[in-house]
């Protein structure tokens, strides 16, 4: 008697396949025996079922010969119909093209004889071998008898049904089938661009995807072709072209194009007419290589190169008098925008380039070329002290304009340098920094005292109103959806700046890192540009040259105007935080460019749009009560930190607020000079 956990541990030879190899084995009644006992009547039974199910091997036969038929069929053609129909095709897409038709034509008679030659030949080897065989069969017939009939019958039978059999030249783990099931397609079916070699059938393609997918249409032309693929004009019979743009994705499918391959422009000058572009490959395979540019070769007047834009024409773009933003996730190529960026503004003869960066190394690999660097995030107290530097730089040089016969706006010069502050993570700087360098932004343009930012994304805080209102360049990589309308503006997803359709680099893939939309400073079409890179090891040789070339400096009329110096940064003291709800306040009055009093209404449409998560209205909530919920935390915390000091709003003629003198005696800061 066994008991439950033998009868666990014994092996269940019921559930056995074959038979183990060995002696007889009887288990629970049954006889379990090897496949070398059975009987010879046993195995000849065995034999004749399989021959029977499979009908004695004739379809095996056939399909055997109509391999090697097919062997035979390969062997004469050897690519060359194929070659031949290529080399037609190139010579259609170079119609036009006198040299390169020409050479088209050569190749295709070239192609054309060297098939006609290995046909010949072909046909020799199997004649020779044909006859060979031929030979020996009918003398094997004559002389050899009706057995030796048989014998070469049963061969030839053997033949075909070795070559026919199921997986024949396969592992026996591999499907002899080809697993693909092709639909035909109908006669207005739409068909992948990839099979359009003319501009008529481009434009075919492109219709009949845009008929599959319900968009009606008056008329489609097929411009040119690049070598990452076509452009080609949509003119609709009716509806937008955002509705066109909203079809892109589902689009994307019919015509066989990657992942976001449609690019959807509506024509300005004709609201009926949108041009599309189907990216088939990458259109910055070959990118220029970036500029030597020498120490002090540039002024900041020229324009530089910078990017290449996917129609292959070079992205110049000149800095004078320019603010600009620059927006891309993680992985998006900002630092490339930056260091390019840098590179031409260090090699200008009349820049001082000032780099901050609150969260990281900024412009690193272009240092000794930067006049004043500050990084890291244990450095703020320092960053805002040089904003505060050059926001007075900015209205003390609107004085200095009549003095030095400038004009409206100042001229930069080796004597009198421009001023371009870099500001990495923008996001990340003190609600102080954010207010200057948004009152830097309002008031720096006409003394050249400019600012260029750069974030991961654009949150929606004061420097929302600050892009729309006073920067002038935008440059967006693979971002966020919000993004477009942050900084490129309401409706501008629907004219095709789509920088959310890009992708960041994903690990060892670059994906489309550097490529970025811009707009502003004559870009005005929303096309894809890419940034030209540049190595750390390369920049810092080229800024090693100009540093020992000698960089320009801040003039000593403006430093003196200002009432500032660079040389004591490392003697500016840490300083403990306010509560956020005092330094948003006084960085609305900072942003305001210090007035003597802000309603309370002014003040907190800064708060709100500075810092939302905190203190702008909830879904449910009004905005008056999200107000007097601010102004009371405002009192409070003005209470804690300062008593003495009425922070309760004044009233007067026209409206009821703060005034300036109260928030600078809260903060212990020395009065502001009036502008």
């Amino acid at each position: 008697m066994t008991t439950v956990a033998e009868e666990q541990t014994r092996p269940n030879l019921s559930l056995v396949k074959d038979p183990i190899e060995g002696a007889v084995v009887e288990y629970q009644g049954k006889t379990l025996r090897p496949t070398w006992i059975n009987s010879g009547k046993e195995l000849a039974t065995r034999a004749q079922e399989h021959a029977a199910e499979n009908r004695l091997y004739v379809g095996w036969t056939v399909r055997g010969y109509r391999a090697l038929g097919r062997r035979w069929l390969e062997a004469r053609r050897d690519d060359y119909p194929q070659m031949i129909q290529s080399a037609k095709t190139e010579r259609k897409v170079a119609a036009g093209d006198t040299a390169a038709e020409g050479s088209a034509n050569g190749l295709v008679r070239k192609l054309r004889a060297e098939y006609r030659i290995h046909k010949r030949w072909h046909w020799i080897k199997t004649g020779g071998w044909g006859a060979a065989g031929t030979t020996g069969i009918t003398t094997a017939v004559v002389v050899g008898g009706g057995w030796i009939d048989v014998l070469l019958a049963v061969g030839a039978y053997a033949v075909g049904t070795w070559h026919g059999r199921p997986g024949a030249g396969q592992s026996a783990f591999t499907d002899a089938t080809s697993g693909l099931i092709a639909i035909e397609a109908g006669e207005n079916d739409p068909f992948p661009i990839a099979d359009a070699n003319t501009r008529d059938e481009a434009a075919e393609c492109v219709r009949r995807a845009l008929v599959s997918e319900g968009i009606n249409v008056a008329s489609v032309e097929a411009g040119r072709r690049y070598p990452w693929g076509w452009e080609i004009t949509v003119r609709l019979k009716k509806g937008t072209p955002a509705d066109l743009i909203a079809k892109a994705p589902e689009l994307e499918t019919p015509l066989d194009l990657p992942t976001d391959g449609l690019l959807c422009q509506p024509m300005r000058q004709k609201r009926a007419q949108v041009v599309l572009r189907l990216v088939e490959g990458d259109p910055f395979e070959d990118m220029p290589a970036l500029p030597v540019r020498k120490p002090n070769s540039l002024t900041m007047r020229d324009k530089a190169l910078v990017a290449k834009r996917m129609d292959g024409q070079p992205t110049n773009l000149s800095f004078l008098g320019v603010h600009f933003v620059a927006i891309a996730s993680s992985g998006g190529g900002k630092s490339v925008t930056l260091r390019t960026i840098g590179d031409v503004l260090t090699a200008c003869e009349d820049v001082v380039v000032v780099d901050l960066d609150p969260g990281g190394n900024g412009l690193e690999a272009l240092a000794e070329a930067v006049g004043v660097r500050v990084v890291g995030a244990d450095q703020m107290h320092v960053i805002e002290a040089v904003l505060e530097k050059l926001l007075k730089i900015a209205k003390a040089r609107k004085k200095l304009l009549g003095k030095l016969g400038m004009g409206d706006n100042w001229i930069p010069s080796r004597r009198y340098p421009a001023i371009v502050a870099l500001i990495d993570e923008y996001p990340q700087l003190s609600q102080h920094a954010k207010a200057l360098v948004v009152a830097i932004l309002r008031v720096g343009r006409a003394g050249r005292v400019q600012v260029g930012l750069a974030a991961q994304e654009a949150n929606k805080d004061a420097i929302g109103a600050a892009i729309a209102d006073s920067i002038a360049l935008k440059i967006v990589g693979p971002s966020r959806h919000q993004d477009i309308v942050q900084v490129f503006g309401a409706g501008a997803g629907a004219n095709g700046w789509r920088p959310d359709r890009l992708h960041p680099a994903q690990g060892e893939d670059p994906a489309d890192a550097g490529k970025v939309y811009i707009m502003g400073c004559g870009s005005t079409d929303p096309l894809i540009h890419k940034f030209i890179p540049m190595t750390t090891e390369e920049g810092k040789a080229r800024a090693a040259a100009r540093a020992a070339a000698g960089r320009p400096w801040f003039d000593p009329e403006s430093l003196t105007a200002a009432d500032v110096a660079f040389d004591d940064l490392d003697e500016v003291p840490p300083h403990e935080r306010l509560p956020e709800v005092i330094e948003l306040a006084r960085a609305a009055f900072t942003a305001a460019d210090d007035p003597a009093r802000m309603t309370a209404a002014d003040l907190y449409e800064y708060v709100a749009a500075a810092a939302p998560e905190s203190w702008a209205p909830d879904e449910d909530e009004e905005i008056d009560i999200a107000r007097d919920r601010y102004l009371k935390a405002l009192r409070d915390a003005a209470a804690d930190v300062a008593p003495a000091v009425d922070m309760k709003t004044k009233q007067w003629r026209g409206g009821r607020g703060f005034y300036l003198t109260a928030l600078v005696e809260i903060t212990g800061e020395e009065a502001p000079e009036e502008a």
